[in-house]
């Protein structure tokens, strides 16, 4: 299986081998790598307008990976001279706990008080902070872990006001189930508080994924010629619905596959294995090949064929360099033998039977599969439209490869005994 590239040692020969300045796709919410798309953007506008604002309790929502935490850091660092920060990402917080929590980040309290007291002494300190000009924001991550006693001890904290303005500013950050808890009616009193909500959702097109590939490459200072391919792009697409983090740790795995095998662009090939490898599902539903989907939430198949060449689809055993390993796909049953010459007489196979190939592929693997016995046709030296019938054994051998769930692989070989019989036969 691939490794990601982690220790010091494979991290700096990744990032010599491409011409990094650093690692581009790394999972740590660095804000220097915050990307300036519409979406984002109008996010981290919404957030500084309500902790400038002191408009006292805002929620931002989204789904895992959609970069909720490194939207956090990015308004912190944009306000870091004029607001003071206190960022939570602890769960299963008790009230006294996050209260505890809040005081002790800003060193202004003695553990042994009880909750009350402690407050006192935070609204105090709060009063002076806002006299003083400064702004006090309290952003609490992965909130949908709080429970509700911790939920409702939030509302005492939003009471903390003078007659002008709210003294604390609280961001309630988590994912899409935040917001249903707290439509509970035991928690209408939070919900009325609520003066802004953004919802952060995934990149919606291929495009916004290139440009947020594209982004972090120039943020690690690579300035050379195209990595991945237009293909690769799509692939990347369809198995990250668009999620970033998901894209950053494909686009990890597929340099480091490519990096592996002395290759300096990523193919669409090399991303469907890194997916493959690091048992990512796929991240929209199987569409029907040829079908046309609505809407940017919907994933099109990659249209064009995978560019890697035999040693890389083949499924023989890549010669990794650099101490990286590589994913490789072995046959779990004996491969079926080829029809003879004699039998075939060179005569092509019909498009029904490629036809009926490709869909029992697609059956074991995703749409994925009409690219991969496309390629291996092309990797026989064959074209579709003249595919001979010697060779059929060969490629139903070849494209057994590359499914990787051992009881479809053995059915699709299965389906395509049986329909080789009957060509035989035929």
């Amino acid at each position: 299986m691939i490794e990601p590239v982690n220790s010091d040692q494979h991290k700096a020969i990744f990032e010599s081998y491409f011409g990094f300045r650093e690692t581009p796709f790394g999972v740590t919410p660095d804000p220097r790598f915050f990307y300036s798309n519409p979406l984002y953007l109008d996010g981290l506008s919404a957030l500084t307008y309500g902790i400038q604002g002191k408009k006292g309790f805002m929620l931002l929502t989204g789904e895992v990976g959609t970069g909720k935490t490194i939207l956090l850091r990015k308004v912190m660092r944009q306000l870091e001279a004029d607001v003071q920060f206190v960022f939570i990402s602890t769960s299963h917080l008790t009230s006294y706990g996050l209260v505890e929590l809040i005081i002790q980040d800003l060193g202004i309290a003695n553990s042994e008080r009880n909750r009350l007291d402690m407050i006192q002494e935070l609204k105090e300190y709060l009063i002076e902070q806002t006299e003083a000009g400064h702004t006090v924001a309290l952003l609490l991550d992965e909130a949908q872990n709080l429970n509700e006693e911790a939920l409702e001890g939030l509302c005492g904290l939003s009471n903390l006001e003078t007659a002008e303005e709210k003294l604390l500013q609280i961001v309630l950050v988590g994912q899409p189930e935040l917001a249903i808890k707290l439509g509970k009616s035991s928690l209408r009193r939070i919900k009325q508080r609520i003066a802004i909500h953004y919802r952060l959702h995934a990149l919606q097109t291929i495009n916004e994924v290139e440009q947020y590939i594209r982004h972090r490459l120039q943020v690690a200072g690579y300035t050379g010629p195209e990595i991945f391919a237009k293909e690769a792009i799509e692939a990347i697409w369809y198995y990250s619905s668009g999620t970033p983090r998901l894209v950053n740790i494909i686009c990890d795995n597929s340099l480091a596959m490519a990096c592996a095998v002395g290759k300096k662009k990523v193919s669409a090939y090399m991303v469907m294995k890194a997916a493959s490898a690091l048992l990512l599902e796929r991240g929209h539903e199987i569409l029907k090949i040829g079908a046309s989907e609505p809407g940017p939430a919907k994933a099109k198949t990659p249209a064009a064929k995978l560019s890697a060449k035999r040693n890389e689809t083949n499924g023989t055993e890549l010669k990794p360099r650099h101490g990286l390993e590589v994913a490789t796909v072995s046959p779990s049953v004996a491969p079926p033998a080829a029809a003879s010459e004699t039998d075939s007489k060179e005569a092509p196979v019909s498009q029904e039977f490629l036809d009926f190939m490709t869909r029992a592929a697609i059956q074991a693997m995703g749409p994925m599969a009409q690219l991969v016995v496309g390629d291996q046709i092309s990797a026989l030296g064959e074209s579709r439209d003249a595919f001979p019938q010697v060779k059929v054994g060969e490629l139903v051998e070849l494209v057994s490869r590359e499914i990787l769930n051992d009881a479809m692989r053995v059915r699709f070989q299965n389906e395509m005994f049986r329909k080789m019989a009957a060509l035989k036969n035929l």
